[in-house]
């Protein structure tokens, strides 16, 4: 299955193509891109595709339950062409081989492909046709460690098309084929290439270790080390049981027990074992001889398949837990800034206030004197009123007295005028 790591797996439904295109936008440097169960189909498959072409970050690409047809295989083919970043690819659920064409398309770019190392391709109606342009990629492809092909129709005559291409690989070490209806003696026969490969890779992985050098003294097991050697880059058949040319011989060394053997157990020497068991299977000529040891290979299998993924998953738990640390830490550092600036902001708040309640106090001294100030001023207009008031009651009063007075006087005076009159009409006449 593949594997995916360095982000966080988001499913999206997308409705139209602007909206893919801003999560490809959202996604450019992301080292995962995810659009599984996304309804994109064969028109937006065309849009990814343009995405890998040109992106140099991308490393798994999910695009499982998308319902991909022949159509988006070609173009997603075109893509992964150029692409010179993609690790993994998983396209579970779709329908890619319901036209074999797509199949074809697909197959043909990977032939040559140096980068993807894990290919998902469960529950995608691929039958005989298609098993055979699996098993021509297969041939030529020097890189691909996982295939998955479950719940696919590749039928007995598909499993022959895979098988063979098997026979040429030397790279795939795990090939998933359950409900594929290829039968149980391919399934067999897949499984022996298989540990094949696992101990051909431990071999040209290390092979001065200990547990190749106990295999290279042995001529059954030399044979296949030195078949591993001398393939070409590109896979081998598979090595013949035995051969006349024996191995130079090498120096004894006997086999560790106790718990020093336990603690110097490496996964060459597991693969050295497994490399014994396929001889001494192929060895046998009993039927029940050969199944028993093909049980006991396909037990070991199982466990060492087992240990690699429990090493995975520790691998992958660790970089989540980077991730998330990592991530964690980001967010404290984003806290602490943002912290730090609505501190600052309270900061001038708080100067904005004390500034503020200052001004305050200053303006209410000083319209506490101007009230006081204005309170002093009425009173004083006050008494001056009244004051006034006074005088001009005292004036008026005069004024009347005065007037009184007048007409007083001007009464004497009528009287004076009078009395001067008949004084002066006596005078007359006394004079006359």
């Amino acid at each position: 299955s593949s594997r995916i790591t360095g982000c966080a797996i988001v499913s999206v439904v997308m409705n139209n193509i602007p909206a893919l295109l801003n999560h490809l936008d959202a996604n450019r440097e992301s080292p995962t891109l995810s659009l599984a169960y996304a309804s994109i189909s064969d028109e937006g498959i065309v849009e990814v595709s343009k995405f890998l072409r040109d992106n140099p970050f991308v490393k798994y690409l999910d695009l499982r339950g998308n319902n991909i047809q022949a159509k988006g295989a070609m173009a997603l083919a075109n893509g992964i062409k150029i692409n010179r970043s993609l690790r993994s690819l998983n396209l579970k659920w779709n329908a890619i081989g319901k036209d074999p064409s797509g199949m074809q398309a697909l197959c043909d770019v990977l032939k040559s492909n140096l980068t993807i190392g894990h290919v998902d391709l469960r529950n995608n109606r691929i039958n005989n046709v298609g098993a055979k342009y699996l098993g021509e990629m297969l041939t030529a492809n020097t890189t691909i460690t996982h295939l998955d092909l479950s719940w696919n129709d590749l039928g007995a005559d598909g499993g022959l098309a895979l098988l063979e291409g098997l026979k040429h690989n030397s790279t795939v070490l795990d090939c998933q084929l359950s409900g594929s209806k290829v039968g149980e003696e391919t399934m067999h026969e897949v499984a022996f290439l298989l540990r094949r490969n696992k101990a051909s890779a431990a071999y040209k992985a290390s092979p001065n270790s200990t547990g190749a050098q106990m295999a290279a003294a042995d001529p059954k097991t030399a044979a296949l080390g030195k078949a591993v050697e001398k393939a070409p880059g590109r896979g081998n058949q598979a090595p013949a049981a035995e051969t006349d040319e024996e191995a130079p011989p090498a120096e004894e060394q006997p086999l560790k027990k106790g718990p020093q053997a336990k603690a110097n157990w490496t996964p060459k020497d597991s693969s050295t074992l497994m490399l014994r068991l396929m001889m001494k299977e192929r060895e046998q000529v009993l039927p029940e001889d050969k199944l028993f040891y093909q049980q006991i290979a396909e037990h070991i299998d199982k466990l060492l398949l087992e240990t690699s993924k429990h090493k995975q998953g520790r691998v992958d738990g660790e970089e989540r837990e980077k991730l998330s640390t990592t991530g964690f830490l980001e967010r404290e550092q984003r806290y602490i800034k943002e912290i730090r600036q609505a501190e600052e902001a309270l900061q001038r708040v708080i100067s904005e206030k004390e500034f503020s309640q200052k001004e305050l106090a200053a303006k209410t001294v000083s319209l506490n004197q101007l009230n006081d100030q204005s309170t002093s001023e009425v009173r004083e207009s006050v008494v001056s009123q009244e004051k006034s008031a006074a005088e001009e009651q005292q004036l008026r009063k005069e004024l009347r007295e005065l007037q009184v007075e007048k007409n007083t006087l001007q009464d004497k005076l009528a009287l004076n005028v009078k009395d001067l009159e008949l004084l002066e009409q006596e005078n007359d006449q006394s004079t006359s």
